[in-house]
């Protein structure tokens, strides 16, 4: 019985790694109208740098699950986008004061825009922050925000 048992397993693993995939082209196809390029003009300065990498993370993520297709060449769309404030906040204090000490609350201001090959076709403020929360409120969350924010105007909802 102790064998049978091995003997299974060792065929189950030796044909569950014997797979593979060909693929054979007949004619090329490049999906260049849901194409979208990310570019950070973030100013220098370590808080806004981090700032606008945190950003750009939470639009990749939020980007995905969209009809977008993020690349870096030839694509139709180019989303620019520059962190114009940030402020970290104290999340101890923001749990500490239940979110009512202004000194203590993340915000974060950033503008955006959209090119369409070349022409602007849109453009966007937007404010968020984070006064307080569970345990302080999370600071992925204002980056979030914002990127939420910025898909819900590249559908076309605001």
């Amino acid at each position: 019985m102790k064998n049978y048992s091995y003997f299974m397993i060792s065929i189950l693993l030796f044909f569950s790694a014997c797979s593979g995939v060909d693929s054979r082209v007949k004619k090329t196809y490049k999906n260049s109208e849901t194409t979208i390029t990310l570019k950070d003009l973030t100013s220098s300065g370590q808080e806004m740098i981090y700032a606008g990498s945190q950003l750009e993370d939470a639009l990749e993520n939020t980007i995905s699950r969209s009809m977008f297709i993020i690349t870096q060449d030839d694509s139709k769309y180019i989303l620019k986008y520059k962190v114009l404030n940030y402020t970290k906040g104290s999340r101890l204090a923001r749990f500490s004061t239940f979110g009512i000490a202004k000194s203590a609350h993340a915000k974060l201001e950033v503008k955006a825009a959209l090119y369409d090959e070349g022409e602007k076709v849109g453009a966007w403020t937007i404010d968020a922050w984070v006064k307080g929360g569970p345990l302080g409120g999370s600071p992925g969350m204002l980056f979030q925000k914002v990127a939420d924010e910025i898909m819900n105007h590249l559908r076309g909802n605001s």
